[in-house]
């Protein structure tokens, strides 16, 4: 799902959650996967359900539903130079932000089964954690497939 550079962003700077959520969907909208509404409907769902989507500590999985603007499957991936809180104790503070558009439940789930590859093994979780710039964390997410 990542095949370029465009999809992947690095060690980059988010005052709060939101403007977390803002930076992490930035390339779905900006390249045609998701319309503007897609961040707004990420923003009132974790409103009003909280941050369903952290999947682990540290990690983030942003998404909302298909009708919320999603136009095409894509995942887009963000690290944070310094984490942010989200509001979950288990989770806080996330550093990684995986943000998904997905327009079915079936691609919901080959997305998640392609984060899960991505995770699989602490060492990887490290090297997308310490890659310093777009490039290199787009050769580490190359490198993971």
């Amino acid at each position: 799902m990542i095949n370029d550079v465009k999809w992947v962003q690095a060690q980059r700077h988010a005052s709060d959650w939101r403007h977390a959520l803002d930076i992490a969907v930035r390339p779905l909208i900006t390249f045609g996967a998701a319309a503007p509404c897609y961040l707004d409907g990420i923003i009132e769902n974790t409103l009003k359900w909280g941050p369903y989507y952290l999947i682990a500590p540290g990690i983030a999985l942003p998404h909302a539903r298909p009708e919320q603007g999603a136009n095409h499957n894509q995942i887009s991936v963000t690290t944070l130079a310094t984490p942010v809180a989200f509001g979950n104790a288990d989770c806080d503070p996330i550093w990684l932000l995986l943000c998904a558009s997905a327009t079915d439940a079936e691609a919901h789930i080959r997305t998640i089964q392609r984060i899960s590859q991505w995770l699989d093994s602490p060492e990887s979780v490290a090297m997308l954690q310490n890659a310093p710039n777009d490039t290199a964390l787009f050769a580490q997410l190359t490198a993971l497939r």
